[in-house]
């Protein structure tokens, strides 16, 4: 397929994997299930230009697992986002969608991660050692 980038609500845990929900027909998922390996952006919009930091991942997507679901579920749930918690109304829609497998969850197992060199004369990045 085309390539496409779709911002997404994201957890993640300690052991650097991210999660994130998503329709299975979806473009960005269509692509992933033809090809999962993906790069991700993820930085403060809000950040003033040539300031502030970002990551910038090569990763590899699967659909979370049977087994993974509850986990992932509660800590995808338990999330603090910029304009509240996935509770409420909205919560409750994406559960049911969740339990009717129109929204799955899908896993993000990063390859290789960068941020930027902040020193350097022009723009550059440094490798992090997972």
């Amino acid at each position: 397929g085309k390539a496409w980038a779709s911002p997404v609500a994201y957890v993640f845990e300690e052991d650097y994997n991210f999660y994130w929900v998503s329709v299975p027909k979806s473009l960005h998922q269509r692509n992933i299930k033809n090809n999962p390996e993906v790069s991700i952006a993820i930085f403060d919009s809000h950040q003033l230009w040539g300031e502030g930091a970002g990551i910038q991942i090569e990763a590899s997507v699967s659909e979370v697992s049977i087994k993974e679901v509850v986990r992932v579920t509660k800590l995808y749930f338990s999330r603090n986002y910029p304009y509240g918690n996935a509770s409420g109304a909205f919560g409750k829609r994406l559960r049911d969608l969740l339990n009717c497998k129109v929204y799955r969850f899908y896993k993000v197992n990063p390859t290789k991660v960068w941020v930027p060199d902040t020193v350097a004369d022009v723009d550059a990045r440094i490798e992090v050692t997972l």
